[in-house]
């Protein structure tokens, strides 16, 4: 009767055992994969902020507490990432990915410009408390930086850096539309075209060509002719 209970006090043993070491097992692999998703995002959030920080040094508080209000989002396309004539608390960093933004006239819609990656995508109207002017949708998968301007903004009137490093943002984002402005305003559609074609051709692949030519304010066929000459 002894040896049996020992026998059976050892199985149990070694079966605690092996239970506990493929606990410790799985919580290191959890461990570990919680270091790299961190990992990641420190890197992430690191091309963000070096983006708009080149002229200027930012102490590691101050980027801690601009990364305390972002996070990462990977959405697939056709989402929708600011509704025309609504308020929005968010603006958005292209990680990897294409957007475009455009309103509806008549019914229809008219594209104004696309972002692609390392580009800041949102809304001015919003960043004042205003419904915006335009709806910002995903033109594919894309993996974004979330920066909550409801929770950021405060910030700047107290913290000097942070003020700083958002007027930059924003500065870079007003040149962004300005640009857009005047290209779609001052130019003629073919001389648009043959613009875009050199300076961003990477559009034409990404972005479908519907699109463009409600860009470019032509129709698809005669974009299609364009593209064939």
């Amino acid at each position: 009767m002894i040896a049996v209970s020992l026998s059976i006090s050892r199985s149990g043993d070694l079966h605690l055992f092996h239970f506990q070491r493929e606990l410790f097992q799985k919580r290191c692999t959890y461990i570990s994969f919680l270091h790299l998703i961190h990992s990641r995002m420190d890197i992430l959030y690191q091309t963000f902020i070096d983006h708009y920080s080149s002229s200027q040094q930012l102490t590691d508080h101050t980027k801690a507490e601009i990364c305390n209000h972002l996070s990462i989002l990977h959405l697939n396309k056709k989402h929708i990432l600011i509704k025309e004539n609504q308020r929005h608390d968010f603006a958005y960093f292209v990680i990897k990915g294409a957007v475009r933004s455009y309103f509806l006239k008549d019914g229809i819609e008219v594209n104004t410009w696309f972002a692609l990656e390392n580009d800041m995508v949102g809304s001015l109207q919003n960043f004042n408390g205003n419904p915006s002017k335009e709806t910002i949708e995903l033109v594919e998968n894309s993996t974004l930086i979330s920066i909550n301007l409801k929770k950021l903004k405060p910030l700047m009137f107290s913290k000097i850096q942070i003020s700083n490093f958002i007027n930059a943002v924003i500065e870079e984002y007003a040149l962004f539309l300005e640009e857009k402005i005047y290209f779609s305003q001052m130019m003629n559609s073919i001389d648009k075209y043959l613009i875009l074609l050199d300076k961003e051709p990477q559009l034409f692949q990404r972005i479908p060509l519907t699109y463009i030519a409600s860009f470019l304010g032509i129709t698809r066929e005669t974009l299609s002719r364009l593209r064939a000459k």
